[in-house]
């Protein structure tokens, strides 16, 4: 396992970041979304989005291997997600680690770090994504019956809570 080290992000994390999150998202979703979504969701698209995000003063947790960023993680206040009234306070909206850092206990860190053992919350993930839903299950994650559809993917969400 390598040593990394968690920290709160900062505007000049944007570039790593979107880095994380594009590979992840490439390599979870690649064959489950079709070719032209990969047309408009590209490596700077992601970086652009995030030079916003961090720019507007939002904060995610950041993992760190050296000077590289190896994964990262961000909590929001619930909200509706697509018609759906929130079920806990906090969502987990964001929790990336590079594919090169699976199982290296960099995503358990984050989520630790982000949403503290036990710490009631709700996120939305692919219900066709059994990696990220074994993960979320041992973190005491658990669907609670609500789906949406992503109008932007068209793939079925599930509702995960604790």
């Amino acid at each position: 396992m390598s040593d990394f080290h968690i920290r709160a992000s900062t505007p000049d994390d944007a570039v790593g970041i979107a880095a994380v999150h594009w590979t992840t998202r490439r390599a979870a979703f690649g064959e489950l979304l079709p070719p032209e979504h990969w047309k408009t969701e590209t490596l700077g698209t992601r970086t652009e989005g995030w030079m916003r995000i961090l720019a507007a003063g939002n904060k995610a947790l950041v993992a760190e291997v050296g000077d590289k960023i190896v994964g990262f993680a961000m909590k929001n206040p619930s909200g509706p997600h697509l018609g759906h009234p929130p079920a806990r306070a906090v969502e987990l909206h964001e929790l990336y680690a590079d594919p090169n850092f699976h199982g290296t206990n960099v995503g358990h860190a984050l989520l630790e770090n982000i949403l503290p053992p036990g710490t009631p919350a709700q996120l939305w993930t692919f219900a066709s994504n059994p990696r990220a839903r074994k993960f979320f299950q041992r973190a005491g994650f658990l669907p609670d019956g609500v789906t949406a559809t992503d109008p932007d993917t068209g793939i079925l969400e599930v509702r995960l809570v604790r």
